[in-house]
């Protein structure tokens, strides 16, 4: 009997430590998937990060500032980069593989036959051709009568003695934007409404520039943020098309504004807004690139401009701003009368850009009467 119970107690403790070999097996293979996944994710979000081509490289401050809050505190401007469309929310996202994940998507893939009939690999808009289009008023942002009136108006920065007749054989001054879909307050995202983006700012520039001032412009409207990691090599080839055609212009202007978090957004209003001659105007700021192959001829440039209008208009101008390396470098290699400008930022009203654009146009009228 002793030897029988020994050897059940044998083959209970067998049993019992070879279920905890494979528990042991099963758990050390739990984390060794865990590791290989996290592996990949990294290596996904890195693929990520890099092919995106955007000055400074948010998404990595924001790991930084993640990991070091002092960091955050102490060196961090969030303004440098505003324009960065890539962070640490969306490399997540994307290496996840569910950024822009939705119910249109979704079905699109999984049935290809939508697809196919309704034209396109854009499912969304496929599916918008399925239902009637209705617009509520009370659902949209309208500029209202008095706005109208306001910019319809002869602004203060206005001089007449600048005013020559306007020779549209030779155009003077080119005005594009790469990101042409920038918007501001009065829409929460990107937008393609021009009466609330870069590119209606620009267009009160271009017509300030003209019927002020009698300086011919070329206005391109041109959107270029089809694809934001593109945007800048598809205003690199805009440019050079206008370059080839007209020869160098007497300035070029790649109009922008700035971004500012929606959380802070209250906060920074007054940073990016000044009252000038009883009207509140969005601040501009003109942005250089140090990488670019003109940098010195940039860079006089520039500040011929800022000289001039800080002269005039102090306060207006919050700075010049340095971006090393800066995505923008493609285009101010080409030209050395090329400036980029942030006109406000999405805190501020297009309204109030706009009136700030008939500063721009004081400023340019100026430069080019010396």
């Amino acid at each position: 009997m002793y030897s029988l119970g020994q050897g059940l107690q044998s083959k209970k403790r067998l049993k019992k430590g070879g279920n905890l070999g494979v528990n042991g097996n099963k758990f050390s293979l739990g984390y060794l998937i865990i590791i290989i996944a996290f592996i990949i994710f990294l290596i996904r979000g890195i693929t990520v990060i890099k092919s995106y081509k955007e000055p400074g490289g948010y998404a990595y401050v924001q790991m930084l500032n993640f990991s070091m809050p002092v960091v955050k505190t102490a060196v961090y401007d969030e303004g440098v980069y505003a324009d960065n469309n890539l962070s640490l929310k969306n490399v997540v996202l994307e290496a996840l593989g569910i950024r822009g994940i939705n119910a249109y998507n979704i079905v699109g893939k999984e049935i290809g036959l939508f697809s196919n009939i309704l034209g396109g690999s854009d499912i969304v808009s496929s599916f918008k051709k399925l239902t009637p289009f209705s617009l509520k008023n009370e659902s949209i942002a309208k500029m209202t009568a008095e706005e109208i009136a306001e910019l319809n108006k002869v602004s203060a920065a206005y001089d007449p003695s600048l005013k020559k007749n306007l020779d549209n054989s030779k155009p003077e001054v080119l005005i594009f934007s790469t990101h042409t879909t920038e918007n501001y307050s009065e829409r929460e995202n990107l937008t393609t409404d021009n009466d609330f983006n870069v590119v209606g700012v620009g267009e009160i520039l271009a017509n300030e520039l003209e019927e002020g001032y009698g300086i011919s412009v070329i206005h391109d409207k041109t959107n270029h943020s089809v694809s934001y990691s593109e945007a800048y090599s598809r205003s690199n080839e805009t440019l050079k098309k206008y370059l080839d055609e007209y020869g160098d212009f007497k300035v070029i202007i790649d109009l922008h504004r700035d971004g500012v978090d929606g959380a802070k957004a209250e906060q920074l209003k007054s940073v990016y807004t000044i009252n000038l001659n009883e009207q509140n105007l969005a601040k501009m700021m003109f942005v250089t690139a140090p990488n670019s192959g003109r940098y010195e001829a940039n860079k006089a440039f520039v500040e011929n401009l800022y000289n001039i209008g800080n002269k005039l208009f102090p306060g207006l101008i919050r700075d010049i701003h340095e971006i090393n390396p800066a995505a923008t470098a493609i285009n101010y290699s080409l030209s050395d009368n090329f400036i980029l400008i942030e006109d406000g930022s999405n805190v501020n009203t297009a309204q109030e850009a706009k009136l700030t654009s008939k500063y721009i146009a004081r400023i340019i009228a100026e430069y080019l009467n010396r």
